[in-house]
């Protein structure tokens, strides 16, 4: 049996980040290799999700951040206590811990490969420049891999070429999640032969995440789901427009309710509660990657308003899957579409189990060379 290490950003308070690190570590088990996540500090991942922040900020933010935590600090607790419990069962880590300031622990790797991705592990504006973990500089002489990473746009490779030549020349079969990262990354590294791979959450079949679910319960009413990552006025609008069509009341993920008719807010919710939520909805509406992904999983009737900053994710899937019109910009837009449109999911899932079974196969190669 062999064993491997991945790193990525597992421990993210954030439900696509845990749960494509989970599908990739499931996909490998069932396959028979032995799995752990590198025990990695990410401080600047870390600082983004913590529970009380004051670090880089002048007074006027301070003080706001103290105001948040007083107005929603029983929400915040439960949601970093749900992905602490998801973590802790099901992304186990190694029981020693490597920073990019200390490597003294680096000797402690006796695996047979290791795997950066999937997730945004080479998008600079995150990672703040192209980390030696994430890109694997800080390790030799074992498989390196990349699976479906992502830069998350693709100024950042003009911007920073000669470092994404420097960090990713030695890494031996590299993946990536977009067309437009491997179009990117192909000029500059020419000699690498890179390939598109499906985010790992799609490797993974309805059958079994149904399976993960399976205990959670589902809403008493139906229900419109909205996701947003970031603010965004038009996805809002769609939102409340749908609402208004179908009389249907809203389930979301913010802290401050801006819908008229509310079930309820799931802002605590985790990582296995944000899956079953999408399979049990009516409709969904949302500028998230990974909202998209289980929309598909689940056969589910969606609407994506593509996040501005890292849209292309979603926009190169659904291209993919030949379903392109499911995104949407504006009101207008949307009003322009029949809102209870039907997505032809035998055709949809025709392609995805094709993908999918590409996919695994050039993982399991890369990993076996």
């Amino acid at each position: 049996m062999k064993k491997g290490l991945i790193t990525t950003f597992y421990k993210a308070h954030n439900c696509g980040a845990m749960l494509q690190a989970y599908a990739l570590k499931k996909v490998l088990n069932d396959k028979g290799y032995k799995i752990k996540f590198l025990n990695y500090r990410d401080l600047n991942i870390e600082e983004s999700y913590k529970m009380f922040s004051l670090k880089n900020k002048n007074l006027k933010n301070k003080l706001k951040e103290i105001l948040k935590i007083l107005i929603f600090y029983k929400e915040i607790k439960n949601k970093n206590l749900n992905f602490e419990n998801f973590q802790n069962e099901k992304l186990e880590e190694t029981n020693y811990e490597i920073s990019e300031n200390n490597l003294t622990n680096v000797n402690k790797i006796k695996e047979d490969f290791i795997i950066t991705g999937s997730d945004q592990v080479w998008n600079v504006d995150i990672t703040k420049g192209l980390s030696d973990i994430y890109t694997l500089n800080f390790i030799k002489n074992i498989n390196k891999i990349s699976y479906a990473a992502s830069i998350g746009t693709e100024k950042n490779v003009l911007k920073y070429k000669n470092e994404y030549i420097d960090k990713l020349t030695g890494i031996n079969h590299i993946s990536v999640r977009e067309e437009s990262a491997k179009n990117e990354l192909e000029k500059i590294l020419p000699s690498k032969n890179i390939q598109v791979v499906l985010d790992p959450t799609l490797l993974l079949s309805q059958n079994e995440w149904n399976e993960e679910i399976k205990t959670l319960k589902k809403e008493k009413e139906r229900y419109i789901l909205s996701y947003i990552v970031e603010g965004n006025e038009e996805q809002l609008k769609i939102v409340e427009y749908l609402s208004e069509l179908t009389g249907l009341k809203v389930i979301h993920f913010e802290r401050i309710n801006r819908y008229k008719r509310v079930l309820r807010k799931a802002n605590s919710d985790g990582p296995l509660e944000f899956v079953n939520l999408i399979k049990n909805a009516d409709y969904i509406v949302a500028t998230s990657f990974h909202a998209t992904v289980f929309s598909i999983i689940f056969n589910k009737k969606f609407w994506i308003v593509p996040y501005k900053a890292t849209g292309s994710r979603v926009t190169d899937l659904l291209k993919k899957l030949e379903i392109s019109n499911r995104a949407v910009n504006t009101l207008e837009e949307f009003n322009n579409r029949n809102y209870d449109e039907e997505i032809d999911y035998e055709k949809v899932n025709k392609i995805l189990e094709k993908e999918r079974e590409k996919s695994i196969n050039w993982l399991i190669d890369a990993i076996e060379k």
